[in-house]
């Protein structure tokens, strides 16, 4: 017989049940079970016929003895109604019809497993979880100040519950500033120097009011690499609300290219110190709830 392929406009039929899913095309049958994938090309396949318990039976043509993809001489397909195995099956009666059957068809036989699922943590993640550690510990450390306070029961949960959310709230933004000032020492220890597009921007609401504004960085660094939305370290106060672009001086870290700053402005530097009084405020408070609970 001869070999041909499938119409140009031959659909692709679709089988699943049971936990297996089976496509055909016209040249090619997919089996899918779990993450492994068997592909059998139309010449592999010796027989087709449907059996009276609601199944496919596939003759896999030649010996099965020394194939090392796990079918045996006949392969299974459930299907969910009669109507989906009847329109499979004459899909796959017609080609092999036209096709003339390989003397071992398990030789054909192509089988991919795919790796298992990767569980581990992107990098927001890892973060969250390094976040929510130090809460856990933090949390932690405050029960044991609690059952070791000098105070009664009822004042010192009181005082200790005000000042866990207080330190809270002045470490964070303590820790923003940190962070922020890190950055720009890395950049200053290391930093290359290159010339790109501020071509957009982000803006911080205070009160309802547009005050300060990271804008969105586009350069090429030293090796080729395109960085494109690159949010600077350092920002600018805006009062007019009018958008930053064109033209920009810039640093970044060639360790991490999605660190980088423009020139350190003075709206960079009142926002600094005010988020640093800003956190210091609510750690004092924490200081005072805190120091009669001490045990010492």
């Amino acid at each position: 017989m001869s070999m041909r392929g499938p119409a140009p406009d031959a659909p692709e039929t679709v089988l699943a049940g049971r936990g297996t899913t089976a496509r055909f095309d016209g040249q090619r049958l997919l089996v899918v079970r779990g993450r492994t994938t068997w592909t059998l090309p139309v010449r592999a396949v010796a027989s087709a016929e449907a059996t009276a318990g609601g199944t496919i039976r596939v003759g896999i043509s030649g010996d099965p003895g020394r194939a090392r993809h796990g079918l045996g001489r006949v392969l299974e397909l459930p299907t969910a109604n009669a109507r989906a195995a009847e329109a499979f099956l004459g899909q796959l009666t017609a080609a092999l019809t036209a096709t003339e059957p390989a003397a071992d068809g398990h030789a054909l036989i192509q089988v991919r497993t795919q790796p298992p699922p990767s569980y581990a943590p992107g990098p927001r993640g890892r973060r969250a979880v390094r976040a929510g550690s130090l809460l856990a510990g933090y949390t932690l450390l405050l029960s044991l100040l609690g059952w070791m306070s000098p105070l009664e029961d009822g004042l010192a949960a009181f005082s200790l519950s005000v000042a866990g959310v207080l330190g809270l709230i002045g470490g964070a933004a303590l820790w923003r500033t940190a962070r922020r000032v890190r950055s720009l020492w890395l950049l200053r220890r290391r930093g290359v120097g290159v010339v790109g597009e501020a071509d957009g921007h982000v803006r911080i609401r205070s009160e309802g009011a547009h005050l300060w504004i990271f804008s969105k960085l586009t350069f090429t660094t030293v090796d080729g690499r395109m960085m494109r939305g690159v949010p600077p370290v350092v920002s600018v106060r805006d009062f007019s609300g009018a958008a930053i672009t064109g033209r920009a001086d810039l640093v970044y870290d060639p360790e991490h290219p999605a660190r980088a700053s423009r020139p350190l402005t003075f709206a960079f530097v009142l926002r600094t110190v005010l988020l640093t009084a800003l956190g210091l405020v609510p750690l004092g408070g924490a200081a005072v709830c805190l120091v009669p609970n001490l045990p010492f």
